[in-house]
């Protein structure tokens, strides 16, 4: 009999050690999940991506993330399924009291107007210092949330209030380099109302382009440094030759296109940032090779070939003090021309379908 007992004893154990791996299994796989499907995405991306993962591995068709404004007052961010947001506000004092406790929490039996009881779970959204808001999942008929599947949950949104604080912190910090850049440029272009407003339009030219592209977000973000900087070398241009109202003689052309080896020397303590330099560096080489440093083709960073695109149309569409602007079709035309030769055809069928849909005129 006592060998039965033991045997049942270590049965129990094995069963319990085979329940408890198979837990850890589940949330390291989730974990898995959500790390690499989280990576790389915007705040909004984010929060689409954890009500998808919530569908996909737990099967809510109904859930909700709230985020705290600037106020601490709740609202909704994104949703998915059938979500009565006014059943939802009507919770609004319950969802805060489960915030404030910073626990996720399951409710069952909570009114639905006049048809039907329902079930809802509440799982704060928290990074290490900031409280993001909540993940709310709605089951409707009312089922109830086993504390495995709870357990899951916290995985994922704490997870996620990671990932959504990280993300919310470089958004910060990016809004304050691209603040900081847009400053510097400001007071180099009122050197010259030639070139006022130049920067901004490369930027929108070239993001535009590189979104047509179908660029990631994390090369648009480079692009867009590239272009906002890519005349920083101007700094040292004299004012006198920036601001010619004839056309420049081969010493002050020489100057002119030595901004950009300026520009290189400027931003070379900029390591981490050498895709970017080069990319300024190049911005004015021509695809067939006969630009300033002799380089073409696929040896110009792709980035440089965008912003050239992008800086000779506005270069061709505004007044400068030896020529008159040209007029957005004869300048798109041009670089239609120019295909092949001093633009990358790529890069010109990108600009070329972008300008077609914003100026409902076809090129081809």
């Amino acid at each position: 009999m006592r060998g039965l007992e033991e045997i049942s004893s270590l049965k129990r154990d094995l069963e319990l050690t085979i329940k408890e791996l198979s837990g850890t299994y589940e949330e390291l796989s989730l974990l898995y999940s959500i790390t690499s499907e989280l990576i790389g995405l915007d705040v909004d991306e984010i929060a689409q991506k954890v009500l998808h993962l919530a569908e996909r591995i737990f099967g809510y068709k109904n859930s909700l993330i709230l985020f705290f404004d600037r106020n601490r007052e709740l609202y909704p961010k994104v949703y998915r399924g059938e979500i009565d947001l006014e059943e939802i506000t009507r919770e609004k004092t319950l969802i805060e009291k489960t915030l404030k406790d910073k626990k996720t929490k399951a409710f069952c039996k909570l009114l639905n107007g006049q048809k039907e009881d329902v079930s809802m779970l509440v799982s704060p959204l928290i990074g290490k210092k900031t409280e993001i808001g909540a993940l709310i999942i709605v089951q409707r008929p009312s089922k109830e949330f086993f504390a495995n599947e709870i357990k899951l949950i916290n995985t994922l949104t704490g997870q996620a209030g990671l990932f959504i604080e990280n993300t919310l912190i470089y958004s910060e910090f990016e809004e304050l380099l691209t603040g900081s850049i847009n400053c510097l440029i400001k007071a180099l272009e009122a050197s010259s109302s030639w070139t006022a407003g130049h920067t901004e339009r490369v930027v929108h030219y070239a993001m535009a382009i590189g979104r047509e592209l179908n660029l990631s977000r994390a090369e648009l973000e480079r692009l867009k440094i590239a272009a906002l900087l890519h005349d920083i070398g101007k700094i040292g241009v004299p004012d006198y030759i920036l601001n010619k109202p004839g056309k420049l003689d081969e010493e002050e052309s020489i100057i002119v296109k030595g901004h950009t080896m300026k520009a290189e020397e400027i931003l070379h303590p900029l390591r981490p940032c050498g895709d970017i330099i080069q990319g300024i560096k190049y911005h004015h080489e021509r695809w067939d090779g006969k630009g300033f440093y002799g380089i073409g083709g696929e040896k110009i960073p792709f980035i440089a070939r965008i912003i050239a695109v992008a800086d000779a149309f506005d270069a061709m569409t505004t007044d400068r003090p030896y020529r008159k602007r040209l007029s957005f079709q004869e300048a798109a035309s041009e670089i239609e021309r120019s295909s092949g030769t001093q633009f990358d055809p790529l890069v010109v069928d990108g600009f070329l379908r972008w300008f077609s849909r914003q100026h409902q005129a076809s090129l081809f």
